[in-house]
């Protein structure tokens, strides 16, 4: 009887210490910050390039304006 007592103190006194150390835990609740991407900027003194067209023609473009006049008289 007397070692059954005992037993059950031991294991009551492992679960109690075990729970308390786990209450006092300083554990990460929340995650660290993620680090901000780096911000590139971009060289100013080259200027972006520019798109050449294709082949060797270069793009043309035509406007025409038909203009009728009529003389009443």
């Amino acid at each position: 009887m007397n070692n059954l007592k005992q037993l059950f103190f031991a294991a009551a006194l492992v679960i109690g210490i075990s729970i308390t150390a786990s209450a006092q835990k300083e554990g990460d609740k929340n995650p660290p910050p993620k680090p901000k991407p780096p911000i590139i900027v971009p060289n100013p003194d080259k200027k972006p390039k520019e798109d050449k067209p294709k082949g060797d023609k270069k793009p043309e473009a035509q406007l025409f304006s038909i203009r009728e006049e009529t003389i009443f008289g």
